[in-house]
């Protein structure tokens, strides 16, 4: 019923602590690997556990997006998942709980949870919305979110955006009047400091290419114009302040979500 997708690149730790989480669940999945020729060892701890694995694929290739969609290509599921390397399911049956949830569901088109980010020795709860009409920004993780698979083949990741293209994919389906079901079940727990995390700029600047696309008014646009300035601001903020006093900050703003 479910294809869980999983791109690795030279993350060995990681994507053995992933696989572990998928392989743990109390119902089972079919596991998709897609690695882009890792060097660390990566490749060898595949190999070791392949027997466990329905589909891999390893090959050079152009980006995270460009994975993604060899993973979809293959995935023979009704529904597809992504679960990054070094991300893992919030608990050994989650993937048993949303399944049920998704047989109750089976009219919707997109189906997304809760996640959790593991920041140092506490986790946050991610920020999740609705998606609507003057949205500019992703509202949820793709790590909470379960698709159609047959969506996802006929409107693959756009591989012209590095940061952006998830975000573009949903904001489509929900122009497109495609049904999305919110659900209150935690999904994942998320590793923070990914290259979402540490490009924060670049990430909005794709995010305003995409609103220009998908959802232009004057409105969105200084919406995005905003973000764009108040991350430029925090960029600058974290190169003043040490280190261990915007630990303290972070600290502060996460208390209200913290887990």
């Amino acid at each position: 019923m479910i294809s869980v997708i999983v791109v690795s690149l030279n993350t060995k730790d990681d994507f053995i602590k992933t696989i572990n989480s998928i392989l743990s669940q109390t119902k089972k999945v079919e596991i998709i690997v897609v690695d882009g020729e890792s060097t660390d060892g990566t490749i060898e701890e595949i190999k070791k556990i392949s027997k466990y694995l329905n589909k891999i694929i390893v090959e050079k290739d152009e980006g995270i997006y460009f994975a993604m969609n060899k993973g979809i290509r293959m995935a023979s599921s009704e529904w597809v998942y992504f679960l990054n390397s070094g991300d893992i399911f919030f608990e050994n049956t989650t993937v048993e709980n949303i399944m049920n949830t998704l047989i109750k569901n089976r009219e919707a088109d997109v189906v997304i949870g809760n996640s959790l980010v593991k920041k140092k020795k506490y986790l946050v709860k991610s920020p999740r919305t609705e998606m609507n009409n003057n949205t500019v920004s992703s509202c949820f993780s793709h790590q909470s979110t379960f698709v159609k698979k047959d969506l996802l083949k006929q409107y693959p990741f756009n591989t012209k955006y590095k940061f952006a293209s998830d975000f573009d994919f949903y904001l489509k389906l929900f122009k497109f009047n495609k049904k999305f079901c919110y659900v209150d079940q935690f999904i994942s727990i998320n590793k923070y400091g990914g290259i979402s995390d540490i490009n924060r700029i670049k990430v909005y600047l794709e995010f305003k290419n995409v609103i220009f696309t998908r959802n232009y008014n004057f409105f969105n646009i200084s919406k995005i114009n905003s973000l764009i300035f108040i991350n430029f601001l925090k960029k600058i903020i974290k190169l003043i302040l040490p280190t261990s006093l915007i630990e303290k900050i972070v600290y502060i703003f996460d208390r209200k979500n913290k887990c």
